[in-house]
């Protein structure tokens, strides 16, 4: 279900980048053209390397192109946190496959990476992620005003103790 981006992804990534909805929710800038899927690789790739996050390819059974992102992002001040952040294609809104992959994402960073603590970011307006946040046991932070768009947004944060319970007692088959 999760593995390294790839070059075979680039189409799937700028469909769901261009897609004004779905950028409009993730915050994020619609690119101009298919050469920004290029850079958005190797900036991917760029961060891996320095160690700044650890990004994947969420893939479905029967689906040829990767469906969406998810990504851990690390900080400068404290080894022991990262952020995550996901986008779905809207062909795959509601059906369970962001929750199951920030699941797996949630285990590797608790389990594997010993993470002390995951935070996420959502606009407030973006009920599904608020809801897979919510069922994932997040907890709520903060709102605040995102300054580079002015958008109102909700912060969340998972600690490892609350989170390795859950995502034990929650454990799905097959992830």
């Amino acid at each position: 279900m999760l593995r390294a981006p790839s070059e075979r992804d680039i189409p799937a990534w700028f469909a769901r980048a261009t897609d004004v909805e779905s950028a409009s929710l993730a915050g994020d800038h619609i690119p101009s053209d298919i050469g920004a899927g290029e850079r958005w690789l190797a900036r991917s790739r760029q961060r891996f390397a320095d160690g700044r996050a650890i990004q994947w390819s969420i893939d479905q059974a029967g689906v040829s192109d990767a469906i969406g992102t998810i990504t851990l992002s690390f900080g400068t001040t404290d080894a022991k946190a990262a952020a995550l952040g996901f986008v779905l294609a809207r062909a795959h809104w509601g059906h369970g496959m962001g929750s199951e992959a920030a699941r797996e994402v949630l285990r590797y960073a608790f389990e594997t990476l010993a993470l002390e603590q995951v935070t996420a970011e959502a606009a407030a307006r973006n009920f599904a992620s608020l809801r897979i946040l919510a069922k994932l046991g997040f907890k709520h932070i903060e709102s605040f005003i995102d300054v580079s768009d002015g958008e109102r947004c909700e912060r969340f944060a998972l600690d490892a103790d609350i989170g390795s319970s859950l995502l034990t007692s929650n454990a799905t088959p097959g992830c």
